[in-house]
C-alpha cells in the first residue's frame, strides 16, 4: 500500500467495458511527510475521493480486486482516505 494526494479526476470518452462506470483519478504518490515521490499516475476510485484528498492506493494485480471484474485492466486502485498520519510523534497529513 502506498500514499498519494488526489490531483483531480481523469475523464476518458472511451474506456474498457469493465471500467465504464468507474471514476478515474490522477494521483501524486507521496511520502509519509507529504513530499512528492515519483510521477503522478492514474488510479480507479471506488471510494469517492476528490482533489486534495490524501489516499491509500494499491498496485499490480490487487488493484483489479477493487472492482467487480477482477480481470479488468487496472494498475492502481484507491482503497482508503487518510484522515491523519502519526509520524515520529507528530500528526501530519491532516485532511
Amino acid at each position: 500500500m502506498h500514499l498519494a494526494r488526489v490531483l483531480g479526476r481523469l475523464v476518458s470518452t472511451v474506456k474498457q467495458e469493465t471500467l465504464a462506470a468507474i471514476p478515474l483519478q490522477w494521483i501524486q504518490p507521496i511520502t509519509a511527510s507529504g513530499d512528492p515521490a515519483g510521477r503522478p499516475i492514474v488510479a480507479v476510485d471506488r471510494i469517492g475521493s476528490g482533489p486534495g484528498d490524501v489516499v491509500v492506493y494499491i498496485t499490480s494485480r490487487e488493484a483489479a480486486m477493487t472492482l467487480d471484474d477482477p480481470f479488468a485492466a487496472v494498475d492502481a486502485g484507491i482503497v482508503a482516505k487518510v484522515d491523519w498520519c502519526n509520524l515520529r510523534q507528530e500528526r501530519t497529513l491532516d485532511a
